[in-house]
């Protein structure tokens, strides 16, 4: 269920789990202030690694140590780098409007018809 594949690396991704959003959460505002701190001047090589490096810890802060590593097979590849994060945003993103969706269910069922509330 809660089971994706990114990069041929399975990841639990489970936007209800609190457990997981509070990693989320953590590791996007670790990410905050490591940006802050990504080469933006200087050799090109070593801007694209520190922004890659960053990618590695985002992974890394969320599921496990490791992680990046195995999603992006050791390599600074910008664009796998940005495709997996892209696919990540995806998933998370699909899974709340899914979240959404069933809480919109829930409560239309228990809401009062607006045409039974003015006949009242």
């Amino acid at each position: 269920m809660s089971q994706y594949e990114i990069n041929g690396v399975n990841l639990e991704i489970n936007m209800e789990d609190v457990d997981f959003l509070e990693k989320l959460e953590n590791a996007f505002e670790k990410m905050e202030e490591e940006e802050k701190t990504v080469l933006k001047v200087g050799k090109q090589s070593e801007i694209a690694k520190s922004y890659c490096k960053m990618f590695y810890n985002l992974f890394d802060n969320i599921f496990e140590c490791g992680t990046g590593d195995k999603i992006f097979g050791g390599k600074n590849n910008i664009r796998v780098i940005d495709e997996a994060y892209e696919e990540f945003l995806r998933i998370c993103a699909e899974q709340l409007r899914e979240i959404e969706k069933r809480r919109q269910k829930i409560t239309n069922k228990y809401r009062p018809n607006r045409e039974q509330r003015r006949k009242k």
